[in-house]
């Protein structure tokens, strides 16, 4: 038996309209956790949207409250009374509540039913109620990865219209939803949960005619979301989830995904298809491996030609088995602006850029949209490097906190230790909305991750951060920082995030990606003494500029992969201590260290078998042996 963690998703049916200050249930889903023996839950984080329909004043919201409970188990209550100031704009409210504990009290066998009730109290306002109430659950838990029935959660990436959308379904599909189960490769699949996000900025550059969504697979029953008020002319970042489990849309045939809204706006969307499935891992020979990985820019977004672009980077390792072939592939990139940015383009890798029609002016919240290219980049075992640029010709908007995330998803073969060894992506939350106030900065009480597995290669590393502003406050400035503790060179703290601002004093939930990979040991037995222990308990820090006060969270993401190797060999012709370090041909990198007394054998667990390694053997003043270049076996 090996303990291994993993992070999966459920949704729940929207609730089309929520009465104010009213508790109200949620359709009850059932949530599916079919590995055998005792699950040790490590987060386990219900998040909450919704949108107001004020039409004068703008609204304010003095309670969110979000209950929930497993079976026939007692309501574990959470809620948040503090007041979220309205800003004299429309409201889409953001909140997050951790159920950990009482997953850990109340869960037993594979699977339970779970209930959810929401209450939103607007305390300022006219026309009250909301509409749109989504929720989703993100269960970070370890498990028995000898158990045969096993779960997992995919992300789809699905296009989105580059500007404004359609006022009818659109006579071409706006995307393809592949053959599941065939994309899907593993064995035995049982679908347990599949909904779709879409996300963006309404975009209505001063409009105050209401508008609904509406989603359509081929000819199905079509869903329309309730009415975004207009009436404020609000440029709010919304999102909407559509959960298809009741649709009858079959696995076993690819169908045409139509997406439009009753009035040309919601311009340039992200859009994807989150899939739960259980699967045979014992039968299973073919494996889905899909990634969410953060990005960040350096600001502002590049321009104002075309060959000036602002590029980011990433790395990925890929270790599993042969035969590595890249499916899907989208970049989905979030900024803050203060007016409609002209010239907007991006790509990823190789591709060309898109043009994208942007007409927000207004912004409560951020902005954002996505680029889906599965050409633009090629997968290969070992080391890759994902690109994206991102420019626009406006000389006055020029687009800060840029940021990303990547939907990566590759098929490979399953590794001889099983399917848990390969590269996933955890949510590790740090803090949620919960009970705490709207703050300029807030510090987190000192915790850390744990990964249950000896060995493990970090292949990424991000954070996550969402703040949706209070009041008229207008951040300059998001800072995120993470505590380096006295044993590891401190006592300070190290930007994990820092970017400037533009945007306009309205409420609105922004959302910042950032790369952090570079903070913390790598693999285990790193032999960088510059970074530090990703599982040692440690405080963190997040901060507003110009007194912005907002209710924030902030969660870690991590991929990492537990595929081992060995590198070994011998020495000769030492006495006393020898000092063996394990590097890179390609750069010299010292990668780990390991001592041994006299001659004899030796050898190092490693996490890649296509890059060229060499072994440095020391007697502790001079270097008095280089092994060959070999790769690890």
């Amino acid at each position: 038996m090996a303990t291994r963690l993993k992070t999966v998703q459920y949704s729940f049916p929207v609730l089309a309209s929520l009465t104010n200050n009213t508790l109200t249930n949620m359709t009850q889903i059932t949530v599916y956790l079919p590995e055998t023996g005792t699950k040790t839950f490590r987060k386990v984080i219900a998040k909450v949207t919704g949108d107001d329909i004020v039409t004068a004043t703008g609204g304010s919201i003095a309670t969110r409250t979000v209950n929930l409970r497993l079976g026939a188990a007692s309501y574990t209550s959470l809620s948040n009374a503090n007041t979220l100031t309205n800003s004299g704009e429309n409201l889409s409210v953001f909140y997050s509540a951790d159920f950990t504990s009482h997953f850990t009290t109340n869960w037993s066998g594979t699977s339970m039913t779970c209930d959810v009730q929401v209450l939103m109290n607007q305390s300022t306002g006219t026309t009250l109620n909301m509409v749109n109430v989504c929720v989703t659950l993100d269960i970070t838990y370890a498990y028995d990865d000898t158990s045969t029935t096993q779960v997992k959660t995919v992300w789809i990436p699905l296009n989105a219209p580059v500007a404004a959308l359609a006022t009818a379904k659109p006579g071409t599909a706006t995307d393809t939803i592949p053959l599941l189960d065939t994309y899907l490769p593993e064995a035995s699949k049982t679908y347990r949960d599949m909904y779709i996000t879409v996300q963006g900025n309404e975009a209505r550059n001063a409009a105050t005619t209401d508008h609904t969504l509406s989603l359509q697979i081929d000819t199905l029953t079509a869903q329309t979301s309730g009415a975004y008020a207009g009436a404020l002319a609000t440029d709010r970042w919304y999102r909407y989830i559509w959960n298809i489990n009741s649709l009858g849309m079959t696995t076993s045939a690819t169908h045409g995904f139509y997406l439009w809204a009753s009035v040309a706006r919601a311009n340039h969307p992200q859009v994807w298809l989150t899939v739960t499935y259980e699967f045979n891992a014992t039968t299973t020979t073919s494996v889905m491996n899909s990634l969410m990985l953060p990005m960040e820019f350096n600001s502002p977004m590049g321009g104002t030609t075309s060959s000036d672009y602002q590029r980011a980077t990433l790395e990925l390792y890929v270790e599993e088995p042969a035969t590595i072939t890249l499916q899907r592939l989208a970049a989905f990139l979030f900024w803050d602006q203060s007016g409609n940015i002209g010239g907007l383009n991006a790509r990823v890798g190789t591709g060309s850029f898109v043009a994208y029609t942007d007409t927000a002016s207004t912004l409560a919240g951020g902005n954002g949209c996505m680029v889906r290219n599965d050409a633009g980049a090629t997968l290969a075992r070992g080391k890759n490097t994902l690109l994206a640029d991102i420019y626009r010709t406006d000389a006055t908007d020029l687009g800060e906190n840029v940021c990303a995330f990547w939907i990566v998803n590759y098929t490979s073969g399953k590794h001889a230790s099983g399917v848990g060894v390969h590269n996933k992506t955890v949510f590790w939350s740090l803090s949620t909305t919960g009970t705490a106030a709207a703050v300029e900065t807030n510090t987190i009480a000192a915790t850390a991750p744990s990964i249950p597995e000896a060995n493990y290669f970090l292949t990424a590393m991000g954070l996550r951060y969402e703040y949706i502003s209070s009041s008229t406050g207008s951040p300059s400035g998001v800072s995120v920082l993470v505590e380096r503790l006295a044993a590891e060179g401190g006592i300070k703290w190290e930007k994990a995030y820092i970017d400037i601002g533009e945007t306009d004093p309205e409420v609105g939930l922004h959302t910042c990606y950032s790369q952090i990979t570079d903070l913390f040991y790598r693999w285990v037995g790193d032999a960088n003494s510059t970074r530090f222990g990703l599982q040692t308990a440690r405080r963190w820090r997040t901060l507003l500029a110009n007194n912005c006060t907002a209710f924030d969270t902030l969660e870690l993401m991590f991929t990492y992969h537990s595929i081992t190797y060995t590198v070994a060999d011998s020495v000769s012709g030492f006495s006393g201590t020898v000092y063996l370090d394990l590097c890179r041909t390609s750069n010299d990198d010292m990668v780990l260290a390991t001592t041994r007394t006299g001659d004899g054998s030796f050898s190092f667990t490693w996490y890649d078998n296509t890059e060229y390694l060499f072994i440095s053997a020391s007697d502790g003043s001079n270097v008095v042996g280089r092994s060959q270049d070999s790769l690890a076996v």
